[in-house]
């Protein structure tokens, strides 16, 4: 029982399991901060699925398997309710779901930022580039142009990735990468030319992985630029036994911000945030921790 706990505790979405005679079992956090319990006849449900046709489901032992979009609440919420019987247990769940306006304007976001914006700063960082090597324009007026363009690029990067979770979009992809190339291209793409220097690459040059590209670059990328803005340079990168580790040498992360980071759904900002959410994406595991500086762990 204690591994049906566990289980259900990593799924999104309110769960409740309850027996033949409607008694409950267990139930997810998900669940408790949705609703609470009530009894009706012995048998438990979700108080709000009082007037919806799910309610009439529950009530009724012979069902044994149930799915079915059904709204809730004053402002008719979509969700999928779904009812799973094995054995003496029955497995309720409530998958929330969105309506299309919602949907469309999301996707309408994803295209003003992918062109109305990021268009207008690939053209702006390549004026600065071209008026510094012309000498019209200062090197330390241009870096700092060009660093805070890269992280208003990042900021647009990271909305995009959210939006695209948000609407499911994100499609795995796997291809066999060579690591150390791959890795010098992300870091030339986000960071400064003299960070990028400080940089070291403990990688061998045969090294190869099977992943998605785009989502590994989206994960390295905030890793990197949280070391630029949170940490100190020099940045150590190495890869050993299937684990990428990227290290500053900084200060560290906090005690509470360890503490929330390597919880399943914690974060520290918006940038662990879709480093976590991408890695359980595509099944990979991140670690938290500090040694002589900030470092994160990434096993594949």
């Amino acid at each position: 029982m204690e591994i049906l706990k566990d289980i259900i505790e990593l799924i999104e979405y309110p769960v409740l399991i309850i027996d033949k005679s409607g008694q409950i079992v267990c139930y997810n956090k998900k669940f408790k901060e949705f609703s609470w319990i009530k009894d009706l006849e012995g048998k438990y449900y979700f108080e709000v699925l009082r007037f919806s046709e799910a309610h009439e489901i529950l009530k009724d032992n012979k069902i044994k398997d149930f799915e079915k979009e059904i709204n809730l609440g004053i402002n008719a919420n979509k969700y999928t309710f779904i009812l799973k019987s094995s054995q003496d247990i029955r497995i309720i769940a409530l998958k929330p779901g969105e309506n299309k306006e919602e949907s469309e304007l999301k996707k309408k976001l994803l295209g003003q930022i992918s062109h109305e914006l990021k268009t207008p700063i690939a053209v702006i960082s390549s004026i600065v580039e071209t008026g510094e090597a012309t000498g019209k324009i200062d090197s330390i007026f241009s870096e700092k142009v060009l660093d805070r363009i890269k992280k208003l690029d990042l900021a647009l990067n990271n909305a995009i990735v959210i939006t695209k979770i948000q609407l499911g979009l994100i499609h795995i992809e796997r291809t066999r990468i060579n690591l150390l190339s791959f890795l010098e291209d992300v870091l030339r793409d986000s960071l400064p030319e003299h960070y990028y220097i400080n940089t070291k690459l403990f990688i061998d040059k045969d090294k190869a992985i099977e992943t998605d590209p785009y989502i590994l670059k989206t994960i390295t990328k905030n890793i990197f630029l949280n070391s630029l803005i949170h940490g100190k340079e020099p940045i150590y990168v190495s890869f050993y036994e299937k684990t990428l580790t990227i290290k500053d040498s900084g200060m560290g992360f906090k005690e509470k911000e360890l503490i929330e980071l390597n919880k399943e759904e914690g974060s520290a900002g918006l940038g662990t945030a879709i480093v976590k959410s991408l890695s359980k994406l595509t099944g990979i595991h991140t670690h938290f921790s500090n040694e002589n500086g900030a470092k994160v762990e990434i096993e594949f």
